[in-house]
């Protein structure tokens, strides 16, 4: 009799993503050790990171929806470029500081979600799943984009503040007088600034994706690090590096 049931290998859609190395049908060993069920440090760190998660993905929404609805007259000169325009200027950084709110929590959001998944499943994966996720953790990559995220975070907090009284002045501005007239064709001054916006969010996703890569590597290191039981004093001792006072920053580890 076999136990392996009639959907064992992958058929369909499956099937075609396991061939061409799309997607991977094998995951990390299950144990039932106790230890994985005892509380632990990272535990109580990571639990912090699903508020962050949460504010991310609020603002990540908003910037979405105002970059979309912002009236993009972001003209800087007018009257032949004869004149500087103020509430085009004004819209114009107004917008900027949305991209970079935006790309600040998207990487946020990257993080908080990465991060956990990769600590928890570093951490119930072997008997020195403890000790893999804090190599995991306190890697100087993951740490360095960890401390980046949350604080750029938190930053872009008044930052978006910031931005929404820039767009008040234009808001007063141009809701109490007659609106202008839209000429006929798109100005070239706005074709330059739809180049220039989305070669800059396609720079911001490649960053965001290299960072992908980055957390992705450390983690299959450290994976394979646990795999071949790498023990002793070797490892004793990298361990004990990592979590000594000496290598600690002036900021927090967060």
């Amino acid at each position: 009799m076999s136990y392996r049931g009639q959907y064992e290998s992958t058929e369909g859609l499956a099937g075609f993503f396991e061939q061409n190395n799309l997607a991977q049908s094998e995951s990390m060993e299950i144990k039932n050790d106790p230890r994985f069920f005892q509380d632990n440090v990272i535990n109580y760190r990571l639990s912090a990171f699903s508020g962050v998660a949460v504010v991310s993905s609020l603002m990540i929404g908003n910037c979405m929806g105002e970059m979309w609805a912002m009236d993009k007259n972001m003209q800087i000169l007018t009257n032949q470029g004869k004149q500087f325009h103020l509430n085009g200027v004004l819209q114009l950084i107004a917008f900027c500081m949305l991209v970079v709110i935006f790309f600040c929590n998207m990487l946020s959001t990257y993080v908080c979600v990465a991060q956990p998944y990769h600590t928890i499943r570093l951490m119930t994966a072997g008997p020195t799943g403890f000790e893999t996720a804090a190599s995991y953790y306190l890697n100087r990559n993951i740490v360095a984009w960890r401390h980046l995220a949350i604080r750029y975070m938190l930053l872009s907090l008044p930052l978006y503040i910031s931005q929404m009284g820039i767009r008040l002045i234009v808001k007063f501005d141009r809701t109490t007088e007659q609106a202008p007239q839209l000429p006929s064709t798109t100005p070239m001054a706005a074709h330059v600034q739809g180049i220039i916006f989305s070669v800059a969010m396609i720079i911001l996703a490649a960053v965001l994706y290299d960072i992908n890569l980055k957390h992705f590597a450390v983690f299959r290191d450290r994976y394979e690090t646990m795999s071949r039981n790498v023990t002793g004093n070797d490892f004793t001792t990298y361990m004990n590096r990592m979590m000594s006072t000496g290598r600690a920053s002036p900021h927090l580890d967060v």
